[in-house]
């Protein structure tokens, strides 16, 4: 079968199209690359454990040259190691190869000497993969984990000979060569919640439950990809402390009575115009929270809470079909970090603490109380964000995988502790 849909769609127009970075003096003919899919093609091979060939010789500057590319398995989940089995020429002794695994948008950027319009983002990514092997190479074979959790639909094999680029085949602009984009199974992001002692629910997460943990962050509700704002990652601290640079990241805990929830929200202009119960506050800025026994859309929860403090609630006894009229018993608290609608002055973000009560839940949805340890729920958060007032950003816990917050296929497991 041929390679189609991603690597032709989001995929090689970064992969493979030089005139793409722009600044390029030559003409649209000399620009012109070979067709994507008679240069990177995948067929089905025998393998005992099932997988992929992928054909398309990568031909190096230096004259060294890969060929026939086997990829096992076929469908890697997050977590699992994937084969790489390759033929290689005129690699010799010295020569240093690196063969990697990286995510589709991160496999897309490539830097350019002498270009303005270069593609931004991290070249470096935490869930990227590289095994290096010293020349002569020639039958060569290579594992690379995939990390987890891994959100991607596909992950992109990607191969470097220090000191050469790659002229033919497959390959970025840069001269990266691409040896295989491979499918991913994807599974929904699992979350823990641990058993909270006493908690005050006022917007500070000073309770041992939420100092003990820095809390899941959340990442491009689409398609998983991460948090572009978020820079560095939480590898110390608490929920509630962290710096602006570590991204939206939030927590579970319950109880006998209630399922709590956190969130610390950075964001340095606070701003909604919305100030009355059950105004729309999903169409400006704000924290939301999707609750259902199941992830079959149907009899499932959702909570939403601005930086001002204003909550939204409805009850959705199908998909879409809500009932806005509906009240929560809800507990929410907003800290915020700044100064809300000021626009002038520049913000940290705010806080998030809810205590939604278990009685309602199960009222509600399918879940049957009372809660118990090993206990699992279906739930998502979402940050909502106008950049600039403007332009829409959203942000999930586990990505919906289609432009909608009310999709439930993915949406994250939850287990009781």
């Amino acid at each position: 079968m041929r390679l189609t849909g991603l690597a032709a769609s989001c995929l090689f127009g970064h992969l493979v199209a030089a005139s793409s970075c722009g600044g390029d003096p030559r003409g649209p003919a000399e620009r012109a690359e070979p067709p994507v899919e008679p240069v990177l093609r995948a067929a089905d091979f025998a393998d005992p454990q099932g997988g992929q060939r992928f054909d398309g010789e990568v031909k190096f500057a230096g004259g060294a040259t890969i060929g026939a590319r086997q990829i096992t398995p076929a469908d890697p989940r997050a977590g699992e190691a994937i084969k790489v089995r390759f033929t290689a020429a005129g690699i010799g002794a010295g020569a240093r190869l690196r063969v990697g695994l990286r995510a589709p948008q991160i496999a897309g950027l490539q830097e350019a000497r002498g270009q303005t319009s270069v593609p931004r983002g991290p070249i470096d990514d935490p869930r990227d993969r590289f095994v290096e092997l010293a020349g002569p190479v020639e039958d060569a074979e290579v594992e690379l984990p995939l990390a987890s959790p891994w959100h991607a639909s596909h992950a992109v094999i990607v191969a470097e000979l220090v000191g050469d680029v790659a002229v033919a085949g497959p390959r970025r602009a840069d001269g990266v060569a691409i040896l295989a984009v491979v499918r991913v199974a994807g599974e929904p992001m699992q979350v823990t919640a641990p058993r909270a002692g006493a908690i005050a629910v006022d917007g500070v997460l000073d309770e041992p439950v939420w100092t003990a943990q820095a809390g899941v962050p959340l990442t491009l509700s689409l398609d998983g990809e991460p948090d572009p704002s978020a820079t560095a990652p939480a590898q110390a601290g608490s929920l509630g402390s962290l710096a602006p640079e570590h991204g939206t990241r939030v927590a579970f805990a319950w109880d006998d009575a209630h399922l709590y929830a956190a969130a610390d929200v950075p964001d340095d202009d606070l701003w909604t115009e919305y100030a009355q119960q059950d105004d729309p506050l999903y169409k400006q800025e704000a924290f939301e929270l999707f609750v259902a026994a199941t992830n079959e859309g149907r009899r499932y929860l959702e909570y939403q809470v601005s930086a001002r403090g204003v909550t939204f609630d409805a009850r959705f006894p199908r998909y879409r079909a809500g009932d806005e009229a509906w009240d929560s018993r809800w507990r929410t608290a907003v800290q915020a970090k700044g100064t809300v609608n000021a626009g002038r002055d520049r913000d940290r973000g705010f806080v998030v603490e809810v205590a939604i009560p278990w009685d309602e839940l199960c009222a509600e949805t399918e879940l049957a109380c009372p809660p118990r340890a090993g206990m699992q729920l279906r739930v998502n958060a979402f940050r909502l964000e106008r950049v600039g007032r403007k332009r829409a950003v959203g942000l999930s816990l586990s990505p919906t995988r289609a432009p909608d917050f009310h999709a439930w296929d993915n949406a994250a497991v939850l287990r009781l502790e």
